[in-house]
């Protein structure tokens, strides 16, 4: 199928490597969408941004990003620690925000969604492409820059999108 569709398996993020480990238990598996399809995002973007009660004001849910990305990308998972437990959005939504292991399946998720740079050095009006994140979310990285969980968390972005959002216009869109 061209590169234009999302058609990959989902992919495994273990909680260690048991090639790295040595453990008498095995790890737990975390099963990862292999990079969001425009459904997904657009599901992920709606339970984050809201129209308010009025109809004329948008609400951001900003701390429902990190859960909005694991409610629809994590497809199942396995392991000593989670096969008794079925992976629906309410099993997910109890999940301990601490858990190193959920760090990494946001991380990975972050990863795999990271848009390309653009081959247009100059941003296109309106365009949240270039060096935008998951879901287009994310600011440029930088090594010392926080990890791409905390970005997706605090919804880093800048596009006419985010000024629209958040009642800021662009001089050149007076």
């Amino acid at each position: 199928m061209s590169r234009y569709f999302v058609t990959d398996p989902p992919v495994p993020v273990y909680e260690f490597d048991p090639a790295e480990v040595l453990s008498e238990t095995p790890p737990n598996v975390i099963y990862i969408r292999a990079k969001m399809d425009v459904a997904t995002d657009a599901k992920v973007k709606a339970d984050v941004v809201k129209i308010g009660a009025d109809d004329k004001t948008i609400e951001r849910h900003i701390g429902l990003y990190q859960l909005a990305l694991l409610i629809h990308n994590i497809v199942r998972w396995d392991g000593p620690d989670l096969a008794s437990v079925p992976c629906t959005p309410e099993q997910i939504r109890a999940l301990d925000p601490t858990e190193p292991h959920l760090v990494l399946v946001l991380d990975e998720i972050a990863r795999r969604n990271k848009r390309p740079d653009s081959p247009n050095p100059k941003p296109v009006a309106g365009s949240t492409s270039g060096k935008n994140g998951a879901a287009g979310s994310i600011a440029s990285q930088a090594s010392d820059q926080p990890s791409l969980s905390l970005q997706l968390a605090t919804m880093t972005q800048k596009s006419p999108l985010r000024s629209a959002l958040d009642g800021r216009l662009n001089r050149s869109e007076d």
